[in-house]
């Protein structure tokens, strides 16, 4: 049976295991879209910004988002073989940029619950400001992981150097 790259999922059954990357990911994307939709927001309603208003709808965006990434994953695959759904949980371990975008995101959320109340401690309460916090640094983590992939060159990757090195001298 194959199993998720994230620790979190590799206990659960292969359905639930997409289900869970679906999730994931719609957490993701709500989380990279509410930030410029609430300041949008804002400056058409003429209305000043909230902090605690920011966290809390920051929190109520991933956790809809991941509701209805988990509804929408189980719908698309329940009428699925158990072999095309472990092959799915195969693919997504061996994907290097899922990978590394969940792993950005995860390093995301964690600077995000620290450095969020720090920064705005009086502004909202503590569990509010950790959890938008979070909220915000995993969709923050998402996005510094499209800047690195669309800044990085294949030459910087492995196999990209292979054909620059050259041949050593008396090395047939």
């Amino acid at each position: 049976m194959a199993t998720s790259a994230n620790p979190t999922f590799q206990g659960l059954s292969p359905l639930n295991q997409v289900c869970a990357h679906a999730a994931l990911k719609v957490a993701q994307a709500a989380s990279m879209l509410f930030p410029p939709a609430y300041v949008g927001l804002c400056l058409v309603r003429r209305r000043p910004m909230s902090v605690s208003r920011a966290m809390r709808g920051a929190e109520l965006s991933v956790l809809g988002g991941a509701a209805v990434g988990w509804g929408v994953g189980y719908a698309r695959l329940r009428d699925q073989s158990e072999e095309a759904i472990e092959d799915r949980v195969y693919r997504l371990k061996h994907n290097a940029s899922q990978v590394r975008a969940d792993d950005y995101s995860a390093i995301g959320a964690f600077m995000g619950m620290l450095v969020v109340p720090a920064i705005f401690l009086k502004r909202a309460s503590i569990f509010s400001l950790a959890a938008g916090g979070a909220s915000l640094g995993l969709g923050a983590g998402v996005w510094v992981h499209i800047f690195k992939s669309l800044t990085e060159g294949s030459e910087l990757k492995p196999e990209g150097m292979a054909s620059e090195v050259p041949d050593l001298p008396g090395k047939k």
